[in-house]
């Protein structure tokens, strides 16, 4: 099954939503996303992880995998897509663009929470600014 979520706020919990590929909203009680990205030495990639579910509240004991699919997350000043729509979900496949412009292989970390009954939000992603020899830093953007 091919998910394509799209998650919106404007800053206060009555201005989140999630909508789901036929524009219905998702009732969640948590949303969830971490990708880190292993960069080697000398700046090649190296592979990485990606986990992102999200718990429904007529599930709460159960994680829903968001890939195979996309998730398009729309914060004040920010736009950020992450795809994947390999039915196996290999890692090397997702494809992330932040203001429609693609920064996967410059990506280092993605983070997502979102928890309305912990009252937890946090979104962040961190970019590789590659130095020629060596890995480079990474710089942190706070997105919520």
């Amino acid at each position: 099954m091919m998910n394509s979520l799209v998650f919106e706020t404007q800053g206060t919990w009555d201005t989140t939503t999630l909508f789901n590929n036929t524009d219905e909203e998702v009732l969640a009680d948590r949303l969830f996303v971490s990708l880190r990205r292993a960069r080697g030495w000398l700046g090649n990639d190296r592979g990485g992880e990606l986990t992102a579910y999200v718990i429904l509240q007529d599930s709460p004991d159960q994680e829903h995998g968001i890939f195979p699919g996309s998730l398009e997350i729309r914060v004040p000043r920010h736009n950020l897509l992450i795809v994947n729509r390999d039915p196996h979900f290999a890692f090397e496949n997702t494809q992330i663009y932040y203001q429609e412009i693609e920064v996967t292989m410059s990506i280092a970390e993605l983070y997502l929470e979102i928890d309305p009954d912990q009252n937890i939000v946090q979104c962040y992603m961190s970019l590789f600014q590659g130095h020629g020899i060596g890995s480079g830093n990474a710089e942190t953007f706070t997105l919520l």
